[in-house]
């Protein structure tokens, strides 16, 4: 499953374990089971993230998806189908 992952200095989703930078979340699927894992993955990736930089700084400029995908992120299947706002260009 698809996740699009966009960075907010409002109220999140999910926060970064290392630097406390928050992230609103978009979800492909709705099945809890689904997004439970995926969520997972969103929080390795953000760890991921820090391997060499432990500033909020070490995390995409842009809203990116978990898993990593190839295209405009913004015109994923997860950020498409999961309602996310269109400025997140």
């Amino acid at each position: 499953m698809q996740v699009f992952c966009l960075a907010t200095s409002e109220s999140a989703d999910v926060q970064c374990r290392i630097c406390g930078q928050n992230y609103a979340i978009y979800f492909e699927r709705k099945l809890q089971e689904e997004r439970e894992e995926a969520l997972q993955a969103v929080m390795e990736a953000l760890e991921s993230h820090h391997a060499a930089d432990l500033e909020p700084t070490a995390h995409p400029e842009k809203a990116f998806n978990v898993p990593a995908w190839h295209g405009a992120a913004h015109m994923s299947g997860a950020a498409i189908l999961g309602g996310a706002p269109p400025w997140a260009a």
